[in-house]
């Protein structure tokens, strides 16, 4: 039941509905969210990678091009050719190689976590919560050991809480093949990755259609534009043929011979040759009187 309505009063989730089935309050439009749960090994996520690498590798960069650019005003282009082709480029690499081995080690040693997520009417809000953890996980996310004491009686320890409202959102991309839901604000800058489950991707996609589906100012891909619904065709006005125009619609008559004309139709009366009906009348008077 990953679409619910969340009570306020009761302070929890239920099904769908007008009223809590609990207390009876009312539950509005807005109450209506959509909550899952996902394990997360950050070893395993790519975005945890791209976290510290879109970071890293432009500092690289940006340090390669200051050295060059230095020794190129210092000694000349022989001199920044010959850097180049020197042990410049080693060092870099074997740092780059050594940063990802460390990278690789500390997020095997972080261990599982457990990510709260959640899309309602404000936004969409994902909490991560550590599982059993250790002072050495907690040095390892950036965190005190001091967060110990927070520890509940579950053995979860909350480390962040980080959500993004849908006035935020600029861009919004999907990853199908994760089930993930990449949103950036501004459009350049990734601010929140959602991953979903296989039950709850539908839904989530339609959550975004219904609150963004029709906004202009976001990126959206096809599968999140809101559709408009066609306008029924308006019925053409017709004009309004005149007697005359019927006339003039009509092929010309033409004569009907004399064998094809009905018996019932012929009369050998000439249209003159008709009795009064005064005359009628009279005769039968006279009949009755007789």
């Amino acid at each position: 039941m990953p679409l619910t309505s969340y009570c306020k009063k009761c302070g929890r989730d239920v099904p769908v509905r007008d009223r809590c089935p609990d207390c009876n309050a009312k539950l509005p439009a807005s109450s209506v969210r959509l909550a899952w749960c996902v394990e997360h090994l950050p070893v395993k996520d790519w975005m945890c990678w791209n976290a510290v690498l879109r970071i890293v590798l432009p500092v690289l960069a940006l340090t390669l091009l200051m050295i060059v650019a230095a020794e190129w005003l210092l000694g000349g282009p022989e001199a920044a050719a010959l850097l180049m082709g020197g042990s410049l480029l080693t060092a870099l690499g074997g740092l780059m190689i050594a940063l990802l081995a460390a990278l690789l080690l500390v997020f095997i040693l972080q261990g599982e976590d457990l990510l709260d997520c959640v899309i309602d009417s404000a936004g969409l809000h994902v909490q991560q919560y550590l599982q059993s953890p250790t002072p050495l996980k907690l040095l390892l996310r950036l965190r005190s050991p001091r967060l110990m004491e927070q520890v509940d009686s579950e053995g979860l320890l909350l480390l962040s809480s980080r959500e993004i409202s849908w006035k935020a959102i600029r861009r919004v991309q999907l990853w199908p093949e994760k089930t993930m839901l990449l949103l950036y604000a501004p459009r350049w800058w990734m601010r929140l990755s959602v991953p979903c489950t296989p039950f709850t991707w539908d839904d989530a996609l339609g959550f975004i259609r219904d609150k963004i589906g029709k906004r202009k100012d976001v990126i959206l891909p096809p599968e999140c534009i809101q559709v408009a619904p066609p306008k029924p065709a308006k019925p053409k006005r017709t004009k309004q043929l005149s007697f005359e125009d019927i006339q003039e619609m009509l092929p010309p008559a033409q004569p009907i011979p004399e064998e094809e004309v009905p018996d019932w139709t012929r009369s050998d009366e000439q249209p003159g040759d008709f009795t009064p009906l005064a005359d009628v009348l009279e005769e039968i008077r006279q009949q009755e009187n007789a």
